[in-house]
This record gives C-alpha cells, sequence and structure tokens, in this order.
C-alpha cells in the first residue's frame, strides 16, 4: 500500500488546493499500473481526470474504481450529478458488460483505446493449469457462464444461469456432470448431487488448495466468465 501511494504521489502532475477549504486534491493524469490484492499478479493501468470526484480513478475502458481502505479494488456505478457510488463487485471478478456496469465515460473519451491489462507474474503453477480435463470448461459457452468454488465438498464449479442444464464439478480427475431437472436452480441441483458428489471427491482424494482460488478467479474472468466467489447450495 505504502507503495502503490509513493507512486501515486510520482506521477502525479499537479496539486491543487480549492480555494475555499484548502483540501489538497492529487490528479493523475498519466495512466499508472495498480495491483489488485485479492489476485495475485494481477495488475491494471487506472487514470485520474480532473473531473473525477476525489479518489476515483477510470480504467482504460471507462469504468470507474476505487480503492477500498483494505486496498481492494471495486467498480463504481454513477449515482447523477457528478457523484459515484461503490459498488460490490471487485474488479477482476466480474465481467463489467455481464453485470450490467456502464462505463463512467464513453471509450472514446479515455486516453487510449484499450481494455484493463492484466498482468501474471511471479505466481506460482496451479495443479490445473495444464491439465487438459480442466481446461475443457473453457469451450463449453453453451452449458457454461460463470465459475465458483463449494465450499463442502471443496471443489470448483461450473454452471450457466439461474436454471442450468448442467452443473459441472471438478474432481480432480474430471468435470462430474450433475443433471438438471426442469426448472432446477443450480443449489437445488448440487443438493440433489451432493452424497454422490462427495463421495466421487472422496474416492478420488481430491483436496482443493485454496491458494489456488484466487488463480482461478483470476482465469474464470479471462475465460469470459462470472466468478462467483465461494458457494454453498442453499446461498446462491
Amino acid at each position: 500500500m505504502r507503495r502503490f501511494v509513493l507512486l501515486l504521489f510520482a506521477v502525479a502532475l499537479f496539486l491543487e488546493t480549492s480555494a475555499g477549504g484548502g483540501e489538497c486534491i492529487t490528479y493523475v493524469v498519466e495512466p499508472i499500473l495498480v495491483a489488485q490484492p485479492v489476485y495475485t499478479g494481477m495488475t491494471f493501468h487506472v487514470y485520474r481526470p480532473a473531473t473525477l470526484p476525489q479518489g476515483w480513478f477510470l480504467t482504460y475502458d471507462g469504468y470507474a474504481v476505487t480503492q477500498a481502505p483494505g486496498g481492494v479494488w471495486f467498480y463504481g456505478s454513477s449515482a447523477g450529478n457528478g457523484h459515484i457510488i461503490r459498488t460490490d463487485f471487485v474488479v477482476g471478478a466480474v465481467v463489467p458488460t455481464a453485470v450490467a456496469l456502464v462505463p463512467h465515460v464513453s471509450i472514446q473519451s479515455t486516453p487510449a483505446q484499450q481494455p484493463v491489462t492484466v498482468v501474471q507474474q511471479g505466481t506460482m503453477s496451479p495443479s490445473w493449469s495444464n491439465n487438459g480435463n480442466f481446461q475443457m470448461v473453457a469451450r463449453w459457452r453453451g452449458f457454461v457462464d460463470r465459475m465458483a468454488v463449494l465450499d463442502k465438498p471443496r471443489v470448483p464449479l461450473a454452471w450457466k444461469g439461474d436454471e442450468p442444464t448442467v452443473v459441472f464439478a471438478w474432481t480432480g480427475q474430471s468435470w462430474y456432470q450433475m443433471k438438471a431437472r426442469k426448472g432446477e436452480t443450480a443449489p437445488q441441483v448440487l443438493q440433489r448431487h451432493l452424497y454422490s458428489l462427495t463421495r466421487m471427491v472422496k474416492t478420488n482424494q481430491y483436496s482443493w488448495n485454496d491458494r489456488e482460488t484466487p488463480l482461478l478467479a483470476n482465469q474464470s474472468v479471462l475465460w469470459g466468465f462470472l466468478w462467483m466467489g465461494h458457494v454453498a447450495p442453499i446461498n446462491f
């Protein structure tokens, strides 16, 4: 955090003091590279036009973002009259267009017409990164538009929409397919298959590494899927 603050002041072009209250405001006109602490190795560029409220920045694709006290970056939503409110959407955890976020400015008015830059560096190689069976999920767009990690048993999940055709669970060797009945939600599918899923995970002696969750979250977004975080069969 301290390093980021020093970098912020280093690239700031000027400090403007308001005539009324003497408040010091930093305007960052040149893009700077910042880190998203919840996802190891994820970085992206932001800049700060003078028209934005204090504490708010723009991504290259025009979305307003702000850094919470803990250092995590969140997307913002316009509240009218130039005000921006922080949403619960973490940068890197969602595809903005998929969750109805609207750019704060049109992409034509941003200094560079390119998307947020995501850089993976110095990170460990997760067990699934070179597993062809695991990677197949990226091609199942007809059945998958989101991913998550189930709390118990702790396994990655993949499915599509509120009433999926099938819910996939990674069991260490393959994706276990839990077919949905007509009108079933994803939690209902999981509840019905929970016993068989648990048995399969134990048979395969599979144990998910929680340190790989941020990497999977980032990979899910890169594949164009929504990241739903940790879920249980009764709470999503």
